[in-house]
């Protein structure tokens, strides 16, 4: 019975040198939890249309946008590797829906926030690829995300860039699960 204790005293301090030793640097780690960050000034308004957002935008414009209903929190790292001006994300609920929001700073950071996930752009999951505007495969010459469904171009895209087999929705709406 002693020796049934003593193995159980072992175990247990095994498990909270494991959890003390933890590596707070990688995925999940990482995430910050009970950790919300306000918008303060610094929310990151852009086309979350071209990396296939869908849902959930602010005022519902996913052209102009700075969160959206996300299925799980690894979207957002993902999104927030895609947008230069993101340097922390966060993931909470909103209206009864998932959602991620982006920041260009933590300034407004609110501590003890139940249901909240933070992250600086570094916390992602491990081998995570950032998302890429429109379709890959659609850009090549003088053809680009930027050149073909750029907003300067209208809801429709640049028509010089589409013929029978490529068209503004195959090329600038990507379909991707977030």
């Amino acid at each position: 019975l002693a020796a049934r204790a003593a193995g159980a005293v072992v175990a247990e301090s095994s498990v909270v040198a494991e959890e003390t030793n933890a590596d707070h640097s990688v995925w999940p780690g990482c995430q910050e939890q009970a950790t919300m960050i306000h918008a303060a000034g610094h929310a990151i308004f852009a086309d979350l249309q071209a990396l296939g957002v869908v849902s959930g935008c602010f005022q519902e414009d996913c052209l102009h946008t700075d969160k959206f209903t996300a299925l799980s929190v690894e979207s957002c790292p993902r999104v927030c590797a895609a947008l230069p001006a993101c340097r922390f994300w966060v993931w909470g609920v909103e209206d009864g829906e998932q959602r991620c929001w982006f920041r260009s700073s933590d300034e407004g950071r609110e501590a003890n926030a139940t249901g909240w996930v933070s992250g600086a752009r570094s916390c992602a999951p491990p081998g995570q690829q950032p998302l890429s505007r429109g379709k890959p495969e659609c850009w090549m010459q003088e053809f680009s995300y930027d050149t073909c469904c750029g907003l300067s171009n209208g809801l429709s895209g640049n028509p010089a860039c589409w013929d029978g087999r490529w068209s503004y929705d195959k090329c600038c709406l990507p379909e991707v699960e977030l």
